[in-house]
């Protein structure tokens, strides 16, 4: 169990609730709650930490005392644009010669294209190919640069590819090790801790600040995880932009009607960044990072209107591309039966297909894959995942088959010839089929729960403390209990999207929006609601929206519920709880005592899985969910309920970790390898989902191999290698163990019907 202490409070500035919504997210030390709510409490890694950094700055540091020209070669996306503008800024303040390239989209494909890399070397004869959020797979154009004499370094943070290209030197935090404070770096972050250790071997560490507002932009971007150093360097980008926007940005923000002073994480998301996408999407990229470099206001202007208005039609092309894609789908049913969704046409605009593959994959809860075709007869696709699949390894497994490929987990891009699509089709669908999704359902965590009449704009700034939100750090949702439906209408003409006013018991009243709501079933009596703060600001407005995330009936909505048909002995309070449980035991000797993270030996009670049906229940440790909850209900179907919730001994990411590990050595030695992930889950105080997760982290690491032939799990001894996409899998489990805390947070403070009545929103 999370504790909360008055000192945790204290370093939340006294605010209990932000301190109880850090202590559930992970945060539960005053250092770490600090650090994570004011930047100037955060050591930053040192730069020098990064492989290969140091030597970088070597190289170029000697290239700009000899006046050699540096070859910057960026990507088109806006962590390629922003990484880009930042390095030829920098570079040249240090009087370097300078000259980059962004590749075209639609015509060179992600990477390094090797005739427009001839093309650039004839005309500029530079002495180093610098690279920026790319290269990390380019082993020809790599080779071919090193043939004609020029230095290469490669700074990029996609996936390590199984064959590094032989650059002069690499920079990429995938070298890290998982939890690293830069391991979550992207392309314009890797750019930044460039120039940072190279700005202090020239003395000019004070003229860092003026790139961080690139570097937020390019973070927020890329989805990156805003963990260690990314949420550091986001915290204070943002910061500089509100206050020292440079014209480009203000000229943005102006077309986007945005106030800059009040920017925020999720206006950059929705409103900056796929304006500048656009650029990069169906003109070319260069105008972004154009629009990025001006010095001049009314150029900034002139440039910001062109790519508002790439971003109307991209929007258009999108929403053509997406209405093609579903209709292939009704057309041909087939299509929708395999592990993911593989859909092209000749047709459709490459330029967008990645974001509708993404509205597809997030609609379907599948991957989707998209392509088109070249005027070379290639197709080029772009492939959007779902929690739980990896497309970037299904492509590893399909490489061969492939012209060119890359990207990460969550979103790739490949090219390939169109002969080699079938069997492109069937080795992707195989290896897409062998990964193994959490087969639980997909939780939405409450960090608290708070009435209608505490939602106010000053409850929304305490909340913006915890910002800024995104991947890594989702936007706080609450839950409201016992609301009542009083209007709904339509936003928009297309009747997508609802503004609904809610009523609670006490008459406070709220308006809400829920956005892609309009096919949905609007509440039809007494409901509980998810809902989160929209913290993005407007041109005239500084209030903040409610949206509605999910809704669930309400308990006073149905007839007698379960919780209320049971007695329920509240004992969660107790100092001593297995003094408590001895005397529940005493009290009530046919119990079914739940108790989870035990050795075998020392377990007061059974694990869920372990069960039976008995009149009285006692709930000895916190569970890790609310499946599990509900799934121990099941299991028991007690007339009784006792509610202790002793904190379990396993807590901790990295104490569960080395627990796993010690059970895997078992298994292999006692069990044959065979054991279950109900068996693990038991034993590590965890949901299958958190387990299976786990498991793949200590594959990753290469201490074991696993497999899952029916319901069982099998584990062997690893190879030792070091799987490449370890961060990511990484990350992925402490997001699930995260979940976890949070219900637990939620277990001690809820009341007990509304634990034993929880459902997932």
């Amino acid at each position: 169990m999370v504790d909360v202490s008055a000192r945790l409070v204290e370093a939340a500035g006294g605010d209990a609730l932000i301190a109880q919504i850090l202590a559930g997210r992970g945060f539960t030390s005053p250092d770490a709650a600090r650090a994570f709510l004011d930047p100037a409490s955060y050591r930053p890694a040192p730069p020098a930490d990064l492989p290969g950094l140091v030597q970088a700055c070597a190289l170029l540091e000697e290239v700009i005392r000899v006046s050699q020209t540096i070859l910057i070669w960026g990507d088109f996306d806006v962590d390629g644009q922003t990484a880009t503008a930042l390095l030829v800024t920098a570079l040249q303040n240090l009087g370097a010669h300078v000259t980059y390239f962004i590749p075209d989209r639609n015509r060179d494909g992600h990477g390094i294209a090797l005739d427009r890399l001839r093309e650039r070397i004839e005309m500029h004869d530079p002495a180093v190919l610098l690279t920026c959020d790319t290269g990390i797979s380019e082993r020809g154009a790599v080779a071919a640069a090193r043939r004609a004499g020029i230095t290469t370094v490669i700074t990029d943070h996609h996936a390590l590819p199984d064959h590094l290209p032989e650059a002069d030197v690499i920079v990429n935090p995938a070298l890290l090790p998982a939890g690293h404070p830069l391991a979550t770096l992207p392309g314009v972050g890797v750019a930044y801790k460039l120039i940072e250790h190279l700005y202090a071997q020239f003395n000019r560490s004070t003229a860092l600040a003026q790139f961080l507002d690139l570097v937020a932009l390019g973070i927020v971007a890329d989805v990156a995880v805003q963990t260690g150093d990314t949420r550091y360097l986001l915290q204070m980008g943002l910061r500089h932009l509100q206050n020292a926007p440079r014209p480009g940005l203000r000229a943005l923000a102006d077309v986007a009607g945005l106030e800059i002073e009040s920017l925020s994480a999720m206006d950059i998301a929705f409103d900056l960044a796929p304006r500048l996408n656009a650029a990069g999407r169906l003109a070319d990229a260069s105008i972004g990072v154009d629009l990025l470099l001006t010095a001049d206001l009314a150029r900034a202007r002139i440039l910001a209107a062109q790519v508002d208005g790439l971003n109307r039609q991209r929007r258009a092309l999108q929403a053509d591309v997406y209405a093609n894609a579903r209709q292939q789908l009704t057309i041909n049913p087939a299509l929708a039966q395999g592990p993911a969704l593989l859909l092209g046409a000749a047709s459709w605009h490459p330029g967008v297909i990645g974001s509708a593959a993404g509205q597809l994959a997030e609609a379907a809860q599948r991957p989707a894959f998209f392509y088109t075709v070249g005027d070379d007869g290639l197709l080029r696709g772009s492939a959007r995942s779902v929690p739980g699949i990896d497309v970037h390894a299904a492509l590893i497994a399909a490489q061969d088959l492939l012209v060119r490929f890359g990207g990460h987990s969550g979103a790739a891009g490949f090219t390939l010839r169109a002969e080699d699509l079938p069997a492109f089709q069937a080795r992707l669908f195989e290896a897409l089929a062998i990964q193994t999704p959490s087969a639980e359902r997909p939780t939405l965590t409450i960090d608290a729960v708070v009435s209608l009449a505490e939602l106010t704009p000053q409850f929304a700034d305490r909340v913006q403390r915890l910002g800024p939100f995104g991947e890594g750090n989702p936007p706080v949702t609450f839950l409201s209990t016992d609301l009542s439906l009083k209007s709904a209408a339509f936003l928009d003409r297309a009747q997508q999207h609802r503004r609904l006013t809610i009523e609670d018991p006490s008459g406070a009243r709220q308006s809400l929006i829920w956005w892609r709501g309009g096919e949905q079933t609007l509440p039809d009596s007494a409901f509980d609601a998810a809902l989160q703060i929209d913290l993005r600001t407007r041109a005239g407005t500084n209030a903040p929206q409610l949206v509605l995330i999910d809704y669930r009936r309400a308990a006073t909505a149905a007839a007698p519920s379960v919780a209320q048909q049971r007695d329920i002995i509240d004992c969660r309070n107790t100092p001593d709880p297995a003094r408590t449980l001895e005397e529940m035991r005493q009290r009530y000797p046919e119990s079914a005592v739940w108790a989870e993270g035990y050795r075998t030996a020392d377990s007061p009670g059974r694990a869920c899985h372990q069960l039976d049906r008995a009149p009285t229940l006692i709930v000895y440790t916190v569970p890790p969910g609310s499946l599990r909850m509900q799934d121990a209900l099941a299991r028991v179907q007690p007339e009784r309920v006792i509610l202790i919730g002793a904190p379990p001994l396993i807590s901790t990411f990295t104490d569960a970790q080395r627990r796993l590990l010690e059970l895997c050595k078992y298994v292999i030695s006692r069990q044959a390898g065979r054991t279950t992930l109900d068996d693990l889950a038991g034993a590590l105080a965890q949901t299958p989902a958190a387990v299976r997760s786990l498991l793949l982290v200590v594959e990753a690491q290469g201490d074991i191999e696993v497999s899952t032939p029916e319901d069982a799990v099998m584990i062997a001894p690893g190879a030792g290698a070091t799987a490449k996409d370890l961060n990511g899998r990484t990350a992925q489990a402490q997001a699930i163990f995260s979940e976890t805390a949070a219900y637990r947070t939620f277990f001690r403070q809820a009341s007990p019907s509304a634990i034993l009545e929880w459902e997932q929103v």
